[in-house]
Protein backbone atom coordinates (compact mmCIF):
# COMPACT_ATOMS: atom_id res chain seq x y z
CA UNK A 1 0.00 0.00 0.00
CA UNK A 2 1.10 3.02 -1.02
CA UNK A 3 2.45 5.75 1.94
CA UNK A 4 0.34 8.46 3.31
CA UNK A 5 0.98 11.83 1.86
CA UNK A 6 1.68 13.84 5.22
CA UNK A 7 0.46 17.24 5.45
CA UNK A 8 1.38 19.84 7.99
CA UNK A 9 -1.16 22.38 7.65
CA UNK A 10 -0.17 25.84 9.21
CA UNK A 11 -2.81 27.79 9.23
CA UNK A 12 -3.73 31.70 11.04
CA UNK A 13 -7.75 30.40 11.63
CA UNK A 14 -9.54 27.20 13.14
CA UNK A 15 -8.44 24.31 10.48
CA UNK A 16 -10.65 22.17 11.26
CA UNK A 17 -12.72 22.06 8.72
CA UNK A 18 -10.51 22.08 6.10
CA UNK A 19 -8.94 19.00 7.50
CA UNK A 20 -12.26 17.02 7.47
CA UNK A 21 -12.94 18.23 4.07
CA UNK A 22 -9.93 17.35 2.66
CA UNK A 23 -9.97 13.84 4.21
CA UNK A 24 -13.31 13.27 2.61
CA UNK A 25 -12.15 14.81 -0.47
CA UNK A 26 -8.80 12.56 -1.15
CA UNK A 27 -10.45 9.41 0.55
CA UNK A 28 -13.14 9.82 -2.22
CA UNK A 29 -10.24 9.59 -4.89
CA UNK A 30 -8.08 7.14 -3.58
CA UNK A 31 -5.40 9.38 -2.44
CA UNK A 32 -4.41 8.40 1.21
CA UNK A 33 -3.16 11.66 2.76
CA UNK A 34 -2.53 12.21 6.70
CA UNK A 35 -2.74 15.61 7.97
CA UNK A 36 -1.44 17.15 11.35
CA UNK A 37 -2.14 21.03 11.78
CA UNK A 38 -1.23 23.54 14.01
CA UNK A 39 -3.38 26.62 13.97
CA UNK A 40 -2.20 30.10 14.62
CA UNK A 41 1.25 29.52 14.51
CA UNK A 42 4.12 29.01 11.89
CA UNK A 43 7.02 26.57 10.93
CA UNK A 44 9.72 28.12 12.30
CA UNK A 45 7.99 27.91 16.13
CA UNK A 46 7.59 23.79 16.02
CA UNK A 47 10.63 22.56 13.94
CA UNK A 48 11.23 20.13 16.27
CA UNK A 49 7.68 18.67 16.48
CA UNK A 50 7.69 18.86 12.61
CA UNK A 51 10.77 16.56 12.31
CA UNK A 52 9.36 14.01 14.29
CA UNK A 53 6.32 14.63 11.85
CA UNK A 54 8.85 14.58 8.86
CA UNK A 55 5.88 15.71 6.05
CA UNK A 56 6.29 15.52 2.68
CA UNK A 57 5.17 19.09 2.30
CA UNK A 58 3.64 22.07 4.57
CA UNK A 59 0.78 23.82 3.75
CA UNK A 60 0.38 27.39 4.81
CA UNK A 61 -2.96 29.18 5.10
CA UNK A 62 -2.98 32.69 6.27
CA UNK A 63 -6.32 34.72 6.05
CA UNK A 64 -6.56 38.58 5.61
CA UNK A 65 -8.89 38.78 8.38
CA UNK A 66 -6.58 37.57 10.84
CA UNK A 67 -4.50 40.78 9.78
CA UNK A 68 -0.93 38.85 10.04
CA UNK A 69 1.21 39.34 6.94
CA UNK A 70 4.14 37.02 7.72
CA UNK A 71 7.42 37.77 5.80
CA UNK A 72 6.88 35.76 2.66
CA UNK A 73 10.62 34.75 1.81
CA UNK A 74 10.18 32.50 5.79
CA UNK A 75 8.73 30.08 2.98
CA UNK A 76 11.38 29.75 0.39
CA UNK A 77 13.60 28.95 3.35
CA UNK A 78 12.11 26.02 5.30
CA UNK A 79 13.72 22.30 5.04
CA UNK A 80 10.00 20.83 3.19
CA UNK A 81 8.01 22.00 0.28
CA UNK A 82 5.24 24.48 0.96
CA UNK A 83 1.92 24.78 -0.43
CA UNK A 84 1.37 28.58 -0.28
CA UNK A 85 -2.40 29.69 -0.09
CA UNK A 86 -3.27 33.28 -1.54
CA UNK A 87 -5.45 35.84 0.20
CA UNK A 88 -9.10 37.03 -0.97
CA UNK A 89 -9.40 40.21 -1.40
CA UNK A 90 -10.78 41.97 1.71
CA UNK A 91 -11.60 45.97 2.65
CA UNK A 92 -12.29 47.08 5.73
CA UNK A 93 -13.94 50.65 4.39
CA UNK A 94 -11.18 52.88 6.42
CA UNK A 95 -9.46 54.35 3.20
CA UNK A 96 -12.76 54.38 0.66
CA UNK A 97 -10.49 55.09 -3.00
CA UNK A 98 -7.53 55.14 -1.41
CA UNK A 99 -7.57 51.77 -0.28
CA UNK A 100 -5.28 50.71 -3.09
CA UNK A 101 -2.61 53.45 -2.97
CA UNK A 102 -2.40 53.03 0.88
CA UNK A 103 0.10 50.86 2.25
CA UNK A 104 -1.25 50.53 5.46
CA UNK A 105 -4.78 49.73 4.40
CA UNK A 106 -6.06 46.58 4.58
CA UNK A 107 -6.96 45.99 0.95
CA UNK A 108 -2.96 47.23 -0.03
CA UNK A 109 -1.70 44.51 2.45
CA UNK A 110 -3.49 41.91 1.08
CA UNK A 111 -2.64 42.85 -2.60
CA UNK A 112 1.04 43.19 -1.72
CA UNK A 113 1.47 39.92 0.08
CA UNK A 114 -0.05 38.21 -2.78
CA UNK A 115 2.49 40.05 -5.02
CA UNK A 116 5.08 38.88 -2.85
CA UNK A 117 4.41 35.09 -2.79
CA UNK A 118 3.79 35.37 -6.97
CA UNK A 119 7.42 36.64 -6.86
CA UNK A 120 8.98 33.90 -4.67
CA UNK A 121 7.02 31.20 -6.05
CA UNK A 122 8.39 32.10 -9.53
CA UNK A 123 11.74 31.33 -8.56
CA UNK A 124 11.66 29.27 -5.57
CA UNK A 125 10.97 25.33 -6.12
CA UNK A 126 10.46 25.35 -2.55
CA UNK A 127 7.12 27.12 -2.86
CA UNK A 128 3.85 26.12 -4.87
CA UNK A 129 0.93 28.97 -4.60
CA UNK A 130 -2.21 27.85 -4.39
CA UNK A 131 -5.10 30.15 -5.61
CA UNK A 132 -7.55 30.35 -2.91
CA UNK A 133 -8.62 34.28 -3.78
CA UNK A 134 -9.90 32.79 -6.96
CA UNK A 135 -12.60 30.78 -4.76
CA UNK A 136 -13.91 34.22 -3.51
CA UNK A 137 -14.15 36.16 -7.07
CA UNK A 138 -15.91 32.75 -8.57
CA UNK A 139 -18.24 32.08 -5.48
CA UNK A 140 -18.63 35.84 -4.06
CA UNK A 141 -17.45 37.56 -0.84
CA UNK A 142 -21.36 36.63 0.71
CA UNK A 143 -21.10 32.75 -0.26
CA UNK A 144 -17.02 32.86 1.17
CA UNK A 145 -17.04 34.40 4.50
CA UNK A 146 -19.14 34.30 7.32
CA UNK A 147 -18.73 37.40 10.04
CA UNK A 148 -20.62 35.35 12.33
CA UNK A 149 -18.42 32.16 11.83
CA UNK A 150 -15.42 33.98 12.08
CA UNK A 151 -16.46 36.09 15.22
CA UNK A 152 -17.14 32.95 17.21
CA UNK A 153 -15.14 30.41 15.97
CA UNK A 154 -12.53 32.01 14.02
CA UNK A 155 -13.62 29.73 10.86
CA UNK A 156 -12.25 31.73 7.58
CA UNK A 157 -14.27 30.44 5.09
CA UNK A 158 -17.94 29.13 4.77
CA UNK A 159 -18.64 24.91 4.57
CA UNK A 160 -19.11 25.59 0.82
CA UNK A 161 -16.05 27.52 0.04
CA UNK A 162 -14.12 25.40 2.84
CA UNK A 163 -15.07 22.25 0.06
CA UNK A 164 -13.58 24.43 -2.76
CA UNK A 165 -10.23 24.65 -1.24
CA UNK A 166 -10.40 21.34 -0.41
CA UNK A 167 -11.26 20.53 -3.90
CA UNK A 168 -8.18 22.20 -4.86
CA UNK A 169 -5.39 21.56 -2.67
CA UNK A 170 -6.53 17.83 -3.50
CA UNK A 171 -5.98 18.71 -7.33
CA UNK A 172 -2.75 19.86 -6.78
CA UNK A 173 -1.84 16.72 -4.12
CA UNK A 174 -2.82 14.51 -7.17
CA UNK A 175 -0.98 16.23 -9.61
CA UNK A 176 2.14 15.72 -7.29
CA UNK A 177 1.54 12.11 -6.93
CA UNK A 178 1.38 11.81 -10.96
CA UNK A 179 -2.17 11.28 -11.18
CA UNK A 180 -2.65 13.90 -14.47
CA UNK A 181 -4.92 14.55 -16.58
CA UNK A 182 -2.83 14.81 -19.89
CA UNK A 183 -5.28 14.63 -23.20
CA UNK A 184 -8.84 16.32 -24.05
CA UNK A 185 -11.00 14.27 -25.91
CA UNK A 186 -13.46 16.23 -27.81
CA UNK A 187 -16.29 15.58 -30.02
CA UNK A 188 -17.01 17.79 -33.09
CA UNK A 189 -20.55 17.88 -34.20
CA UNK A 190 -22.39 20.01 -31.86
CA UNK A 191 -19.46 20.36 -29.40
CA UNK A 192 -16.36 22.32 -31.76
CA UNK A 193 -19.03 23.83 -33.97
CA UNK A 194 -22.95 23.98 -34.41
CA UNK A 195 -24.68 22.02 -37.07
CA UNK A 196 -24.01 17.83 -38.47
CA UNK A 197 -21.71 18.45 -41.01
CA UNK A 198 -22.53 14.94 -42.72
CA UNK A 199 -26.54 16.43 -43.06
CA UNK A 200 -25.47 19.84 -43.76
CA UNK A 201 -22.16 19.95 -45.23
CA UNK A 202 -18.94 21.94 -44.77
CA UNK A 203 -20.03 25.00 -45.78
CA UNK A 204 -23.10 25.09 -43.77
CA UNK A 205 -21.95 24.52 -40.22
CA UNK A 206 -22.15 27.42 -38.08
CA UNK A 207 -19.08 27.94 -36.54
CA UNK A 208 -19.73 31.27 -34.75
CA UNK A 209 -22.55 30.56 -32.59
CA UNK A 210 -21.81 31.69 -28.94
CA UNK A 211 -20.05 30.20 -27.04
CA UNK A 212 -18.28 27.51 -29.93
CA UNK A 213 -15.62 29.91 -30.78
CA UNK A 214 -14.60 30.60 -26.97
CA UNK A 215 -14.09 26.79 -27.05
CA UNK A 216 -12.25 26.44 -29.83
CA UNK A 217 -9.63 29.55 -28.16
CA UNK A 218 -9.98 27.44 -24.90
CA UNK A 219 -8.87 23.94 -26.86
CA UNK A 220 -5.78 25.76 -28.38
CA UNK A 221 -4.75 27.59 -24.61
CA UNK A 222 -4.85 24.21 -23.62
CA UNK A 223 -2.88 22.59 -26.62
CA UNK A 224 -0.10 25.72 -26.33
CA UNK A 225 0.71 24.59 -22.80
CA UNK A 226 1.39 20.94 -23.36
CA UNK A 227 -2.06 19.13 -23.36
CA UNK A 228 -2.93 16.76 -26.03
CA UNK A 229 -6.39 17.31 -27.96
CA UNK A 230 -7.77 14.49 -29.50
CA UNK A 231 -10.86 14.21 -31.90
CA UNK A 232 -13.46 11.31 -31.29
CA UNK A 233 -16.53 11.64 -33.56
CA UNK A 234 -19.05 9.99 -35.05
CA UNK A 235 -18.53 10.62 -39.02
CA UNK A 236 -16.76 9.71 -42.12
CA UNK A 237 -12.69 11.08 -41.58
CA UNK A 238 -12.64 12.94 -44.76
CA UNK A 239 -16.01 14.82 -44.42
CA UNK A 240 -15.05 15.81 -40.67
CA UNK A 241 -11.58 16.92 -42.18
CA UNK A 242 -12.76 18.77 -44.65
CA UNK A 243 -14.70 21.43 -42.48
CA UNK A 244 -10.83 21.87 -40.80
CA UNK A 245 -10.20 23.87 -44.19
CA UNK A 246 -12.44 26.77 -43.19
CA UNK A 247 -9.82 29.70 -41.81
CA UNK A 248 -12.68 31.23 -39.25
CA UNK A 249 -12.44 27.59 -37.39
CA UNK A 250 -9.23 28.37 -36.23
CA UNK A 251 -8.26 25.35 -35.69
CA UNK A 252 -6.50 22.99 -38.10
CA UNK A 253 -6.54 19.10 -38.19
CA UNK A 254 -2.62 19.34 -37.18
CA UNK A 255 -3.52 20.65 -33.97
CA UNK A 256 -4.67 17.37 -33.12
CA UNK A 257 -2.91 14.65 -31.97
CA UNK A 258 -4.75 11.52 -32.86
CA UNK A 259 -8.48 11.92 -35.13
CA UNK A 260 -10.56 9.17 -34.76
CA UNK A 261 -13.96 8.75 -36.37
CA UNK A 262 -16.04 5.91 -37.72
CA UNK A 263 -19.66 4.75 -36.27
CA UNK A 264 -18.51 2.52 -33.48
CA UNK A 265 -18.71 3.52 -29.83
CA UNK A 266 -16.93 6.75 -28.47
CA UNK A 267 -15.55 4.22 -25.66
CA UNK A 268 -13.49 2.39 -27.93
CA UNK A 269 -12.29 5.91 -29.96
CA UNK A 270 -11.07 6.75 -26.13
CA UNK A 271 -9.00 3.22 -26.04
CA UNK A 272 -7.51 4.16 -29.77
CA UNK A 273 -6.36 7.75 -28.92
CA UNK A 274 -5.09 6.48 -25.68
CA UNK A 275 -2.56 4.03 -27.58
CA UNK A 276 -1.46 6.37 -29.61
CA UNK A 277 -0.86 9.25 -27.38
CA UNK A 278 0.80 6.59 -25.39
CA UNK A 279 -0.98 7.38 -21.84
CA UNK A 280 -3.26 5.76 -19.62
CA UNK A 281 -7.15 6.17 -19.95
CA UNK A 282 -7.44 7.89 -16.80
CA UNK A 283 -5.50 10.41 -18.42
CA UNK A 284 -8.01 11.37 -20.48
CA UNK A 285 -11.05 14.28 -20.64
CA UNK A 286 -13.99 13.87 -22.99
CA UNK A 287 -16.14 16.65 -23.59
CA UNK A 288 -19.19 15.84 -26.23
CA UNK A 289 -22.77 17.84 -25.88
CA UNK A 290 -24.80 14.67 -26.30
CA UNK A 291 -26.04 13.31 -22.63
CA UNK A 292 -25.98 9.46 -24.11
CA UNK A 293 -22.96 9.54 -25.25
CA UNK A 294 -20.97 11.07 -22.19
CA UNK A 295 -23.33 8.13 -19.80
CA UNK A 296 -21.82 5.13 -21.96
CA UNK A 297 -18.33 6.40 -21.92
CA UNK A 298 -19.30 6.77 -18.14
CA UNK A 299 -20.18 3.32 -17.69
CA UNK A 300 -17.71 1.46 -20.11
CA UNK A 301 -15.10 3.74 -18.85
CA UNK A 302 -15.32 4.96 -15.11
CA UNK A 303 -11.48 5.93 -15.23
CA UNK A 304 -12.20 9.17 -17.62
CA UNK A 305 -13.22 12.36 -16.42
CA UNK A 306 -16.27 13.08 -18.29
CA UNK A 307 -17.69 16.06 -17.29
CA UNK A 308 -21.07 17.33 -17.67
CA UNK A 309 -22.12 20.38 -20.32
CA UNK A 310 -24.32 22.89 -19.91
CA UNK A 311 -27.21 22.82 -23.01
CA UNK A 312 -26.12 26.45 -23.45
CA UNK A 313 -22.74 26.91 -25.96
CA UNK A 314 -21.39 30.23 -24.48
CA UNK A 315 -21.76 28.62 -20.62
CA UNK A 316 -19.53 25.72 -21.03
CA UNK A 317 -15.97 27.78 -21.46
CA UNK A 318 -16.72 28.85 -18.04
CA UNK A 319 -18.23 25.87 -16.35
CA UNK A 320 -15.10 23.69 -17.87
CA UNK A 321 -12.34 26.32 -16.38
CA UNK A 322 -14.48 25.77 -12.79
CA UNK A 323 -13.51 22.15 -12.88
CA UNK A 324 -9.54 22.75 -12.87
CA UNK A 325 -9.41 19.84 -15.22
CA UNK A 326 -5.95 20.01 -15.98
CA UNK A 327 -3.76 21.09 -12.61
CA UNK A 328 -0.22 20.35 -12.68
CA UNK A 329 2.67 21.34 -10.32
CA UNK A 330 5.06 22.80 -12.85
CA UNK A 331 4.99 23.63 -16.59
CA UNK A 332 8.75 22.92 -18.75
CA UNK A 333 10.07 23.76 -21.73
CA UNK A 334 9.23 19.86 -22.26
CA UNK A 335 5.70 20.52 -21.71
CA UNK A 336 5.73 23.14 -24.74
CA UNK A 337 7.56 20.20 -26.94
CA UNK A 338 5.55 17.82 -26.71
CA UNK A 339 3.42 18.05 -29.22
CA UNK A 340 6.09 18.69 -31.61
CA UNK A 341 7.24 15.63 -30.45
CA UNK A 342 4.08 13.50 -30.89
CA UNK A 343 3.85 14.67 -34.38
CA UNK A 344 7.57 13.46 -35.01
CA UNK A 345 5.81 9.91 -33.83
CA UNK A 346 3.68 9.89 -36.14
CA UNK A 347 7.01 8.93 -38.58
CA UNK A 348 8.39 6.70 -36.07
CA UNK A 349 5.36 4.68 -36.50
CA UNK A 350 5.09 4.27 -39.81
CA UNK A 351 8.75 3.22 -40.03
CA UNK A 352 8.13 0.82 -37.01
CA UNK A 353 5.37 -0.29 -39.19
CA UNK A 354 7.33 -1.57 -42.25
CA UNK A 355 10.90 -2.73 -40.39
CA UNK A 356 11.33 -5.69 -37.93
CA UNK A 357 11.83 -4.13 -34.29
CA UNK A 358 15.74 -4.05 -34.39
CA UNK A 359 16.17 -3.02 -37.74
CA UNK A 360 13.86 -0.10 -36.72
CA UNK A 361 15.56 0.87 -33.61
CA UNK A 362 18.81 0.81 -35.48
CA UNK A 363 16.90 3.31 -38.12
CA UNK A 364 16.43 6.25 -35.11
CA UNK A 365 19.88 6.92 -35.38
CA UNK A 366 19.71 7.87 -31.42
CA UNK A 367 21.64 10.22 -29.72
CA UNK A 368 21.21 10.27 -25.79
CA UNK A 369 22.93 12.91 -23.67
CA UNK A 370 23.43 12.62 -20.04
CA UNK A 371 23.45 16.08 -18.06
CA UNK A 372 23.98 16.03 -14.68
CA UNK A 373 21.33 16.62 -11.95
CA UNK A 374 21.28 20.45 -11.50
CA UNK A 375 19.22 23.62 -10.56
CA UNK A 376 18.83 24.07 -14.58
CA UNK A 377 16.60 20.62 -14.94
CA UNK A 378 15.35 19.87 -11.70
CA UNK A 379 12.08 20.95 -12.41
CA UNK A 380 12.01 18.71 -15.33
CA UNK A 381 13.40 15.80 -13.43
CA UNK A 382 10.67 16.25 -10.82
CA UNK A 383 8.03 16.69 -13.17
CA UNK A 384 8.66 12.94 -14.70
CA UNK A 385 8.80 11.45 -11.26
CA UNK A 386 5.60 12.68 -10.64
CA UNK A 387 3.99 11.91 -14.56
CA UNK A 388 5.83 8.73 -15.66
CA UNK A 389 3.66 5.46 -13.91
CA UNK A 390 4.40 2.67 -16.64
CA UNK A 391 8.04 3.25 -15.91
CA UNK A 392 8.84 4.11 -12.37
CA UNK A 393 11.18 1.84 -10.79
CA UNK A 394 10.47 2.13 -7.41
CA UNK A 395 6.94 4.40 -7.61
CA UNK A 396 8.63 7.37 -6.11
CA UNK A 397 7.66 10.63 -6.56
CA UNK A 398 9.82 14.15 -5.83
CA UNK A 399 9.30 18.08 -6.23
CA UNK A 400 11.97 20.30 -7.25
CA UNK A 401 13.12 21.11 -3.59
CA UNK A 402 12.89 17.64 -2.76
CA UNK A 403 15.88 16.88 -5.41
CA UNK A 404 17.81 20.35 -4.70
CA UNK A 405 21.29 18.84 -3.50
CA UNK A 406 20.62 15.33 -5.11
CA UNK A 407 23.09 13.27 -7.10
CA UNK A 408 22.00 11.82 -10.08
CA UNK A 409 21.62 12.64 -14.24
CA UNK A 410 18.64 13.44 -16.62
CA UNK A 411 18.58 12.04 -20.22
CA UNK A 412 17.94 14.22 -23.63
CA UNK A 413 16.99 12.05 -26.40
CA UNK A 414 17.10 13.21 -30.27
CA UNK A 415 16.67 10.83 -33.01
CA UNK A 416 16.46 11.45 -37.13
CA UNK A 417 13.30 12.11 -36.76
CA UNK A 418 13.72 15.59 -33.91
CA UNK A 419 14.11 16.14 -30.48
CA UNK A 420 12.01 14.32 -27.92
CA UNK A 421 13.56 16.54 -24.79
CA UNK A 422 14.64 15.66 -21.44
CA UNK A 423 13.00 11.74 -21.54
CA UNK A 424 14.46 10.40 -18.52
CA UNK A 425 15.72 10.98 -14.94
CA UNK A 426 17.69 8.89 -12.35
CA UNK A 427 18.67 9.80 -9.04
CA UNK A 428 21.28 7.89 -6.98
CA UNK A 429 22.01 7.30 -3.39
CA UNK A 430 25.63 6.56 -3.44
CA UNK A 431 25.97 3.80 -6.14
CA UNK A 432 22.45 2.72 -5.80
CA UNK A 433 19.43 3.76 -8.09
CA UNK A 434 17.23 5.63 -5.41
CA UNK A 435 14.96 6.60 -8.56
CA UNK A 436 14.71 5.71 -12.57
CA UNK A 437 11.57 7.03 -14.28
CA UNK A 438 11.53 7.25 -18.44
CA UNK A 439 8.86 8.84 -20.43
CA UNK A 440 6.37 6.85 -22.30
CA UNK A 441 7.34 8.39 -25.50
CA UNK A 442 10.90 6.79 -24.78
CA UNK A 443 9.66 3.10 -24.15
CA UNK A 444 10.44 0.18 -26.50
CA UNK A 445 12.99 1.29 -28.42
CA UNK A 446 16.15 0.59 -26.05
CA UNK A 447 16.41 3.24 -23.96
CA UNK A 448 16.89 1.14 -21.07
CA UNK A 449 19.89 -0.12 -22.04
CA UNK A 450 21.88 2.61 -23.13
CA UNK A 451 21.04 4.70 -19.99
CA UNK A 452 22.19 1.82 -18.19
CA UNK A 453 25.35 1.69 -19.75
CA UNK A 454 25.86 5.32 -19.40
CA UNK A 455 25.68 4.95 -15.69
CA UNK A 456 27.69 1.18 -15.63
CA UNK A 457 30.37 3.67 -16.87
CA UNK A 458 30.36 5.42 -14.23
CA UNK A 459 30.77 2.93 -11.70
CA UNK A 460 29.59 -0.26 -9.96
CA UNK A 461 26.21 0.85 -10.29
CA UNK A 462 23.19 -1.15 -8.14
CA UNK A 463 19.59 -1.21 -8.83
CA UNK A 464 15.97 -2.62 -7.02
CA UNK A 465 12.32 -2.55 -8.27
CA UNK A 466 9.69 -1.96 -6.10
CA UNK A 467 6.24 -3.00 -7.60
CA UNK A 468 3.44 -0.34 -8.03
CA UNK A 469 0.18 -1.19 -9.90
CA UNK A 470 1.11 0.41 -13.12
CA UNK A 471 5.04 -0.68 -13.47
CA UNK A 472 5.33 -4.57 -14.08
CA UNK A 473 7.43 -3.79 -17.05
CA UNK A 474 10.20 -2.62 -14.96
CA UNK A 475 10.72 -5.47 -12.83
CA UNK A 476 12.96 -7.66 -15.22
CA UNK A 477 15.40 -4.53 -16.33
CA UNK A 478 17.76 -4.73 -14.22
CA UNK A 479 18.54 -8.46 -14.26
CA UNK A 480 18.08 -8.35 -17.80
CA UNK A 481 21.02 -5.96 -18.07
CA UNK A 482 23.38 -7.41 -15.88
CA UNK A 483 22.79 -4.61 -13.06
CA UNK A 484 22.91 -6.25 -9.48
CA UNK A 485 20.80 -5.41 -6.81
CA UNK A 486 21.83 -3.56 -3.58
Amino acid sequence: MTRPIRLALFSDCAPQLLESALARETERRGLPVTVKSWAYTLPPAVMEELKAFAPDRLVIWATPEAGIFPDARLFASLPYPCVVTTMPACDDGVCGHLALTRPESLRARVVAWNAALVALASTSPNVTLLDAAMIQETLGRNATFDPRLWEVASVALTPKATDCLATRLADLLCAQAGRLRKALVTDLDGTLWDGIVSEVGRDNIRPDVPGFPAYRAWLKALAARGVFLAVASKNDADTALSVFGRDELGLKADDFSAFVTGWGSKAAMLRTIAAQLRVATDSLVFIDDRPEERAAVRALMPEVCVPELPEDPARRVPYLASLNLFETDRITEDDLLRRTSLLAERSRAEAAHVLPPDAYVASLEQTLTPEPLGPSNLERAAQLTQRCNQFNMRGTRYTAAELNGKTGWVYRLRDRFGDLGVISAVILDGWTIDTWVLSCRALNRGVEALILNHLKSQGPIRGAYRATERNGRCKTVYKENGVPEP
